[in-house]
């Protein structure tokens, strides 16, 4: 899964002017103003020069895999930008360019190393420099991921992320043996409440729900939303009598929670149905495992819902 941060000026960091000793920079390099858009390297570039930043603003982006350019910081006067480069003379890992006018300082990156072994108290300065780039980067990576796995309304994983983790969970479960069970939810005639509440009322029942069946599984369950108003929880190392009951747990609290406007349901209240597939027993691949617990599923609708069918037609 590829990671994806916005390049929105908004949501980028920023990197606030350092004090004291880089402004003993200033005897090493030369001047050079920089027009708006004006690229000082490319990613790839080699690390021949450092740059201190003395009036405007720079940025610095990566192109991911896909082609997406993507800000990583925004930089001010102040600011020192291919310190690393130049240190271990390795390629640019980043394109920086000009976001307004600008003045920079070119530094040769010789002259810079000698400077550092002169001074280490600016090297200790660009080590805190680092550290604090690194932790806002990982933040970033880590907020970004987070909402890429994740199903925006109602904050439980999403399809994807469920997919690829029954392929993961379905290996492992061959290599050790353990059972895996699968349960798929279904609102029960969740369209009717939707046309007579709206879809804002729809969508507080679709929250709540969700918060229930998080809560319903145990610490280590994936539990996902599978796609409108369906439901996915993967049990590893669960057994058919163990999903049954967490099937029957979940099925129990949405019926006794109480939601707004459920008594013009066409069965006077909010009930769920689940379709409950075992691993191996049922299937011997994730998309046979998923089209058994389907089936279940579509059992327990048609012999009149607000009920689970698992292996056997029941517990």
């Amino acid at each position: 899964m590829g990671v994806q941060m916005s390049s929105r000026d908004d949501n980028a960091p920023v990197v606030q002017t350092l004090p004291g000793s880089f402004g003993d920079l200033g005897p090493l390099g030369r001047e050079t103003a920089l027009e708006a858009g004006a690229v000082l390297w490319q990613e790839g570039d080699p690390g021949d020069h450092v740059v201190l930043l003395q009036e405007g603003r720079l940025e610095v982006s990566h192109r991911t895999p896909d082609g997406e350019e993507v800000v990583l910081r925004h930089l001010y006067p102040g600011a020192v930008v291919g310190e690393m480069a130049a240190l271990d003379g390795q390629a640019r890992s980043a394109t920086v360019r000009a976001r307004s006018a600008s003045r920079v300082l070119l530094i040769p990156a010789e002259r810079f190393r000698q400077f550092l072994r002169e001074r280490p108290d600016v090297l200790e300065q660009l080590f805190w420099l680092q550290l604090e780039r690194v932790r806002s980067l990982t933040w970033r990576v880590s907020r970004t991921h987070h909402r890429a796995i994740t199903d925006p309304l109602t904050g439980l994983y999403n399809y994807g992320f469920f997919r690829e983790r029954l392929a993961m969970e379905l290996e492992r479960a061959q290599l050790t043996g353990d059972p895996v069970a699968l349960v798929i939810f279904d609102i029960d005639h969740f369209k009717s409440y939707n046309d007579t509440h709206g879809h804002q009322e729809g969508n507080r029942v679709l929250v709540k729900v969700a918060e229930m069946l998080k809560s319903t599984g145990r610490r280590g369950d994936v539990v996902a939303r599978y796609g409108g108003e369906e439901f996915v929880a993967l049990l590893y190392g669960a057994t058919a009598r163990d999903a049954w009951r967490f099937a029957e747990a979940f099925r129990g609290s949405v019926g006794a929670a109480g939601f707004p406007g459920e008594d013009r349901q066409p069965m006077g209240r909010m009930t769920v149905s689940g379709g409950i597939a075992v691993f191996p027993l049922d299937a011997q691949d994730d998309l046979a495992f998923i089209k058994s617990a389907d089936a279940r599923l579509y059992e327990a609708k048609q012999a009149g819902r607000n009920r689970n069918v698992g292996p056997g037609g029941g517990e």
